[in-house]
């Protein structure tokens, strides 16, 4: 029996690429990533990768950018979902903050900022977050709230980059999680 190659398109390399450097960059930041892991992640040569995108920095930053867009599907939802007097603790609340994205989305947004010394990556970190905020503002939110919002959710992204979630039990770490 002959296996018959499936062939693929730039744009769906260009997503896998986009997912492996997510969950690359999520385990060890931009620092301590190489584009040729996640050339092997995504299944593809370094070389293609490098047709994909220009260099690390501009991946990292369509990582970014992926995130922004994700974070801003899920907002939509639980927004949609949600009286205008109840949105701040939709969007607050562990089951919204658990399913926005996945872990290793928080987890390049924290790397994110702080690598937002290499420019190209601190302009996208910088436009992630006022993107957000005049969103969530166009949403009905005042200021308080996106500050809120903001505050909980980085909050909230640390404990669950450092392993401290729902499945705690007990004593001082149990008390830092949200209810």
């Amino acid at each position: 029996m002959s296996k018959e190659r499936i062939l693929s398109t730039a744009d769906a390399r260009r997503a896998d690429v986009l997912a492996a450097a997510t969950q690359a960059f999520g385990r060890t930041g931009y620092w301590g990533t190489n584009t040729t892991e996640i050339a092997r992640d995504a299944g593809i040569s370094q070389a293609y990768l490098y047709r994909l995108f220009a260099n690390k920095e501009e991946l990292f930053v369509a990582v970014i950018g992926e995130i922004h867009n994700l974070f801003r599907d899920e907002i939509d939802r639980i927004l949609a979902e949600t009286p205008r007097e109840d949105a701040l603790q939709a969007l607050l609340s562990p089951s919204s903050t658990e399913r926005t994205g996945s872990s290793d989305a928080g987890k390049v947004l924290l790397h994110a900022s702080a690598a937002s010394n290499v420019e190209p990556i601190g302009v996208a970190v910088r436009q992630c977050y006022s993107d957000q905020a005049d969103y969530l503002s166009s949403r009905g939110l005042n200021d308080e709230e996106i500050r809120s919002y903001f505050a909980w959710s980085q909050y909230a992204n640390a404990l669950r980059s450092a392993g401290i979630g729902a499945d705690v039990e007990g004593g001082a770490l149990q008390r830092l999680l949200p209810h």
